[in-house]
């Protein structure tokens, strides 16, 4: 970064330094200091933090440290416990046994004043509360990291809920996000072992995906969307919205008077049976995934709820998957080859996406899969977990380095999650039983449909023709450069961009110095002319500004290299 950005950044630098330090010191806190040093920001922790270290870290040794990360997140607020989440769907970058502690990560936190709410509602709806709404309950149904929910009631009548962003959420995520990219960056670069992993691209991932989540706009286009394709299906209700009602941070939508879906008691007084509940769940499931390509991608039992007649119910669309054809067609493959116990299948599927590389030695690779799948192949249909033999796969994969597409992670999750729910409310549920005809169904559905074939073959067909077309000019071109001696190989140095990184920083370095050294020098001939001159006039402006630019590119020099350690 230049010295100018350098200089421009500093008051927003200085505004999120005791943010920083918070958070740097929940971490260390709890027995992580020395990724903390490792990262080269301990320098940021109060001395007091710095002493409490070793006596910190001991009084947690009981706890595992997966548990450690878990409470770290959960003390750090909203956006750390939505990043636990997301990182919960992702056995391609932390190990599985963090995942399952992940996904007890506690999203109830206590209630904002309801002054909040109603200041939010007025001002993104441009009216007084009691115009909206012909009652509004002020005690919140629920309290999130993100928003809270309040029942009320319109002038026609309808019960609602209207779900509510905290207040200055927007402020509080974009200051995280900028920390929590400084922090990936800092481990990135001084951390080796988990380069691979690219913390700093799955920051940014998850910053997109955050800012989805919290626009309620999105939310409400998401439902919209979910409701039109699965209009056919008379087991599944979507609650009625209310888009005059809502905006980018509060939405209205119709109350639902059900019960959760793992509330076994209220089901069995309502005569509903949990074997039918399970089964419309997974077939809503899988129709969402293979035949609309736009399914939930944080499915968990609190968006689940079922009515008095025995339909199902769906809320929270604020993150949700998006897949093509290609890619459902991928995980259908990837499914039927498990529930098939054919790891030959499942690691060609890997190889023809081209997720292998020459590094994996994929016999090994399939004979650890092939082992998975024989010690479930010893248990029967009911003693067999999906979610924790698709886990089990993933993780045995991942340990290759194929970099599986998170698209078919999300996908995986979704369905593991829903026969998870399904043998809670159903303990006689069958879960290969249940999903495998239904995904061969499916494959052979596609194998067989002569509009995917075509499909295919014109692809094959067009990139031929295309690639038939400009072959001849580029190897005409190829030739003409080799003759003119224009052809050159080019070795890439994958260190110099790190070393340039470092050389510009010493530049800047330099050149705020010069900067600092010759503000000073002008300052010391100015002043006399300042002193003895009137208050105010040209000479004790340019003194002023002088002093202050040699002070202010003086302590960016300091700060700088304290930050690098090289002094």
């Amino acid at each position: 970064m230049s010295a100018l950005g350098q200089l421009l950044r500093l008051p927003q630098y200085v505004r999120n330094l005791a943010r920083l330090r918070q958070v740097l010191g929940v971490f260390a806190k709890h027995g992580f200091g020395h990724v903390v040093e490792r990262a080269g920001l301990d320098r940021y922790l109060s001395l007091g933090t710095r002493a409490d270290l070793s006596d910190t870290a001991e009084s947690l040794a009981q706890q595992t440290w997966e548990t450690r990360v878990r409470l770290c997140l959960e003390a750090l607020g909203p956006t750390f416990i939505k990043l636990g989440q997301m990182a919960a769907t992702r056995p391609d970058l932390i190990p599985m046994s963090l995942i399952f502690e992940l996904r007890k990560l506690q999203d109830d936190v206590p209630s904002y004043d309801f002054a909040h709410v109603e200041q939010t509602i007025v001002e993104d709806l441009g009216k007084p509360l009691l115009e909206l709404y012909a009652t509004f309950e002020r005690a919140p149904l629920a309290a999130a990291s993100i928003a809270q929910v309040h029942r009320a009631t319109l002038h026609t009548g309808e019960e609602v809920v209207v779900k509510v962003q905290r207040p200055n959420l927007e402020r509080i995520i974009h200051n995280d996000l900028e920390l929590l990219m400084m922090v990936a960056a800092a481990v990135e670069e001084r951390v080796p072992e988990v380069r691979a992993f690219r913390p700093a691209d799955a920051i940014d991932q998850f910053a997109r995906n955050l800012r989805r989540e919290t626009d309620f706009d999105n939310e409400l286009n998401n439902i919209e969307r979910f409701r039109t394709n699965h209009a056919a299906n008379p087991d599944l209700h979507l609650p009625v919205t209310y888009p005059q009602l809502s905006s980018k941070r509060l939405i209205t939508m119709e109350f639902i008077d059900g019960c959760k879906v793992t509330d076994i008691a209220k089901l069995k007084a309502w005569e509903i049976s949990g074997a039918r509940i399970a089964d419309i769940g997974i077939t809503v499931t899988l129709a969402s995934i293979f035949d609309h390509g736009f399914f939930h991608a944080d499915p968990h039992p609190g968006n689940f709820f079922v009515l008095r007649d025995g339909r199902i119910a769906l809320i929270d669309f604020g993150m949700m998957g998006t897949v093509d054809r290609d890619t459902t067609d991928d995980l259908l493959s990837f499914l039927v080859a498990l529930l098939l116990g054919d790891p030959e299948m499942l690691v060609t599927q890997f190889i023809d996406l081209g997720l292998v590389d020459d590094t994996v030695n994929v016999r090994a690779m399939q004979g650890e899969i092939s082992e998975i799948i024989r010690r479930y192949n010893g248990l029967s249909l009911k003693q067999v977990d999906i979610g924790i033999f698709i886990s089990e796969v993933f993780e045995a994969v991942v340990r290759y380095r194929v970099r599986l597409p998170v698209e078919l992670i999300l996908m995986g999750k979704s369905i593991s999650t829903m026969e998870g729910i399904a043998q809670d409310i159903h303990p006689d549920f069958n879960p290969v039983e249940s999903l495998r005809p239904q995904l061969v169904r499916l494959y052979a559905a596609r194998v067989l449909d002569p509009k995917n074939h075509s499909r295919k073959i014109y692809r094959v067909i067009h990139d031929y023709v295309g690639l038939a077309r400009i072959l001849p000019g580029e190897i005409r071109a190829l030739l003409r450069r080799a003759r003119q001696g224009e052809l050159h190989l080019q070795h890439t140095d994958t260190g110099a961009d790190l070393r340039a990184q470092r050389q510009e920083r010493n530049v800047n370095r330099v050149v705020l110095a010069l900067l600092s050294l010759t503000s000073w020098g002008l300052f010391t001939v100015v002043l006399p002319n300042a002193v003895h001159g009137q208050r105010f006039d040209v000479f004790w402006w340019y003194a002023l500004v002088l002093g202050l630019q040699g002070l202010g590119s003086g302590a960016l020099v300091t700060l700088s290299l304290l930050r690098s350690r090289e002094i």
